[in-house]
């Protein structure tokens, strides 16, 4: 008889099973969070959903990144080595990641790009709430990626607004580094640690440094950005990046009380990111975002908020301690605010945006846009022009109301921008309006100003395929435009940026949203300028979209808005325009 073969079995080293364990700890933690197991809030779920998301695509041609835990591993195995420093219950036991520690972390290191196996996160942003251990972590971070990725002649700085808040991390990077016996391969002196043999060091600088000429760094830890009053020592630090194949920008902080702010911007373009507003590029793609908070919606005075805000609840967080705490705070008007933002992580002086970005998502359909345009052709539809200063951006929105064949409001949005200021407004923005213009989503008009003949050109070419009703105006910034259009033959109505005319169609527009039923065929600007709106309240239930409270530009959406104002009109309105004719202000 014959001898059965034996089907050949791989078997895997004892290192081999521990870097599948750690990828599946960390899906898992993912998993976990995303499916209600682990309580988080909304953009702690979205860090989750993006990294389940990408693992999903990973080593695509779309998408050239692949997550390699053995760099995880080697960062986790350094940790491991090192012995805390203070605290009865830590001093001199061996450091122990948590679970979300190893999530963030391990996925920070892990990315790495399919070709070159450079990291794929360039800047991290940690928005976490007091007491989750941010600046011991940090240190963690600055020693391992300046003196043991191998990097000669690493530069790492720990920075911020004030030499001795930068001072906090890089301390603790010394105290750490004393602790844990590196003292002696490391020389720690009183304002650097340096490696010698690879001449590498990490150093504390303030935001009032004399001089930051000839840096080179590798690594930037920034602590309590919220602090920050300007771009300047953030600016000359990235710009010093550019002679390394790859760097990190470490970013940690607790949630800020100016929106308007350095913080502010990277709080909301890491929100953007997650949740999906901001079109993927090589930027989105190399930034790693990641907020632990309570939602807006939640109960302060929940201990199931509590936890939600909190993933360090029972570790770095006393539960008793954090009670008494928040008993101050219900009881004392003037302790909220700060409970708010250092507990649970709430931007206290922030809005939520505006617009469902789930709802204006749901609404929208993909594919040809021509095929989309033709089939708007011939319909009535009315036309809301939002006019920028000069120098910004303006926006035609022609929209079209549903119909028994059709239940959905569509757009034909045309957008224009001065071409000569586009690259500067596009890093203040940190919108890609380049693409957007190689895209045919935005239009450029030569120089340093919208020349508004383009707007004129534009709605003119709009009647010859639409049956555009009236055209909506707001009289602020028009010039001669109105006059140009009735030339035309358009019947023109302005209407104000003022509560008066604009809260009827604002609160219809804010339904429909949510509802999913308006459709720009995806088109990726009219998405950001969404993701933008902030509502302007006045306390007597009135709203319109708040241009100043809005971060980035909200053109597009002003000008629907505009649109939807004059489609809303009953019949007798429009009766009565069309029979006296000349211009009118809606009310």
């Amino acid at each position: 008889m014959a001898r059965a073969t034996r089907t050949p079995t791989t078997t895997m080293t004892t290192r081999e099973r521990e870097l599948v364990e750690l990828a599946r700890e960390i899906d898992t933690y993912a998993t976990d969070v995303v499916e209600g197991r682990i309580p988080a809030g909304k953009y702690h779920r979205l860090s989750c959903a993006r990294h389940l998301r990408d693992r999903a695509r990973e080593n695509t041609p779309e998408f050239p990144y692949r997550f390699e835990p053995k760099h995880a591993g080697r960062f986790f195995r350094f940790a491991a080595k090192l012995k805390h420093y203070k605290g009865r219950q830590f001093a001199g036991k061996p450091i122990v990641l948590t679970p979300v520690q190893r999530f963030r972390l391990g996925s920070i290191f892990g990315w790495r790009h399919v070709g070159t196996g450079l990291r794929r996160f360039t800047t991290a942003y940690n928005e976490l709430p007091r007491k989750t251990g941010k600046s011991l972590e940090a240190a963690i971070v600055a020693l391992y990626v300046t003196f043991f990725e191998g990097e000669s002649g690493a530069e790492g700085y720990c920075i911020a607004t004030k030499k001795q808040q930068a001072a906090i991390v890089f301390n603790d990077a010394k105290r750490l580094a004393k602790a844990s016996g590196l003292s002696k391969i490391l020389q720690i002196n009183a304002g650097s640690i340096a490696h010698e043999k690879s001449a590498s060091r990490l150093i504390a600088l303030g935001a009032s440094a004399e001089t930051t000429d000839g840096l080179n760094p590798y690594l930037i830890i920034t602590d309590e950005m919220h602090a920050m009053r300007n771009r300047d020592l953030l600016d000359v630090m990235e710009s010093a990046t550019g002679a390394r194949l790859s760097f990190l920008h470490f970013q940690i902080t607790t949630a800020g009380k100016d929106p308007v702010s350095v913080c502010g911007d990277q709080h909301e373009y890491a929100c953007r990111i997650l949740d999906g507003t901001l079109e993927e590029d090589e930027s989105t793609v190399a930034f790693f975002a990641f907020i632990a908070h309570a939602d807006v919606d939640d109960d302060p005075w929940s201990e199931e908020t509590w936890r939600k805000a909190n993933p360090h609840w029972g570790i770095s967080i006393n539960p008793e301690e954090f009670r008494k705490i928040a008993a101050k705070a219900q009881k004392m008007p003037s302790a909220a605010p700060e409970f708010w933002q250092k507990r649970l992580n709430i931007w206290v002086n922030g809005d939520e945006p505006w617009l469902s970005i789930d709802g204006w998502q749901q609404g929208q359909t993909t594919g040809d846009r021509e095929a989309f345009l033709e089939r708007l052709t011939g319909r009535r539809c009315w036309v809301g022009i939002d006019l920028s200063s000069k120098i910004d951006l303006s926006a035609i929105a022609a929209v079209f109301e549903p119909t028994d064949d059709d239940p959905r409001w569509r757009i034909d949005l045309s957008a224009f921008t001065p071409a000569k200021t586009l690259e500067a407004r596009q890093h203040r923005d940190r919108a890609p309006y380049q693409v957007w213009v190689d895209q045919g989503w935005l239009e450029t008009t030569p120089g340093n100003r919208i020349d508004y003949d383009a707007l004129l050109a534009r709605v003119k070419e709009l009647q010859e395929y639409y049956d555009v009703q009236m055209v909506g105006v707001d009289p602020w910034n028009a010039g001669n435009l109105v006059n140009d259009l009735q030339a035309e033959g358009l019947q023109v109505v302005e209407v104000p940026q003022i509560f008066k005319h604009m809260t009827a169609p604002s609160k219809d527009f804010e339904a429909e949203v949510l509802d999913g039923v308006w459709d720009a065929n995806a088109n990726p600007l009219m998405r950001w300028a969404v993701g933008n709106a902030k509502a302007e309240k006045d306390g007597k239930d009135n709203i319109q979209p708040g241009k100043r409270k809005s971060r980035g530009r909200i053109d597009p959406v002003v000008a629907t808005i505009i649109a939807r104002k004059l489609a809303g009109m009953t019949e007798e309105e429009r009766s009565a325009y069309a029979d006296g004719g000349g211009l009118m202000v809606v009310g």
